[in-house]
């Protein structure tokens, strides 16, 4: 099926199952306004013959490449093709192990899928981030009672960016948006309070954060959802929701770093 010229396609390419590059590829591409990204997930690519073909398909459908590959011969050749068909190549895996076998002195296994053969953490964590990414803004309602932690709050306080770097560690974490004068999803309430944290900003600073994404996608600096009053108004909402939600605990992301949030919402809720 041809992908039209609007359309941008990440192929993420590993010797294994492709878990990682899909991974980190689905945790950058959320922090874009890219609606029509679309990541093409190409699992054992362990060939010359294979990578001739991914590269190709790249190649044809003006894609780039995330990869994940464990031989040093193949990542070379991937690279070379790459470069060879004005494909933009990224490569995980190298670097690290580069480092590594200089602090280690000692040179990695070749073996594709042995970076998989870990311990139950890293099935969680990776069972985490696809729920994550399959309960963000609101999604996958039906299933919001699975979740770890629920975050809450209007548009541009953070909730996509804490639920990826949240399931990185392993915790479940679906997110929903308030919007304003919008009754949420009768599912919120039905949930365990425990689980729901609120979060809440300046209004200053989201003005500047919703200037710049308007900015990103060309619309007028001039709607509502950039202005002071409205977001006043939202955040106002927002606190109603908050208290109907048993006043949940509510933490202000101003000015802080993703990874202080997320210590605090581990704090708040005692995980």
């Amino acid at each position: 099926m041809p992908i039209e010229k609007s359309q941008k396609t990440i192929f993420a390419v590993s010797d294994a199952t492709g878990e990682l590059a899909l991974s980190a590829s689905v945790a950058a591409i959320r922090q874009f306004s890219q609606p029509n990204v679309t990541i093409a997930r190409r699992s054992k690519v362990a060939t010359p013959e294979n990578i001739a073909r991914v590269v190709m398909e790249a190649h044809e459908s003006g894609g780039l490449i995330i990869f994940t590959l464990v031989s040093p011969s193949l990542r070379e050749l991937l690279k070379n093709q790459s470069d060879q068909a004005g494909v933009v190549a990224i490569d995980l895996m190298g670097p690290v192990l580069d480092k590594l076998s200089e602090y280690l002195q000692t040179t990695p296994s070749d073996q594709p899928g042995l970076k998989y053969q870990l311990t139950n953490e890293y099935f969680r964590r990776n069972e985490a981030v696809e729920f994550a990414v399959k309960h963000d803004d609101g999604l996958g309602l039906d299933t919001l009672g699975q979740s770890d932690i629920i975050l809450v709050g209007i548009s541009r306080t953070s909730k996509t960016p804490l639920s990826i770097y949240l399931s990185y560690r392993g915790y479940k974490v679906a997110n929903i948006p308030i919007v304003n004068n919008v009754p949420p999803p009768p599912e919120l309430f039905a949930v365990d309070r425990g689980k729901v944290v609120g979060l809440t900003a300046s209004p200053e600073k989201l003005v500047a954060f919703r200037e710049l994404r308007l900015s990103k996608m060309g619309r007028p600096m001039s709607e509502n959802y950039a202005t002071v009053d409205h977001i006043r108004s939202e955040l106002i909402y927002a606190q109603k929701i908050f208290a109907q939600l048993g006043n949940c605990p509510i933490i202000d992301v101003t000015a802080k770093a993703i990874e202080e949030v997320a210590s605090e919402i581990q704090n708040v809720l005692g995980k």
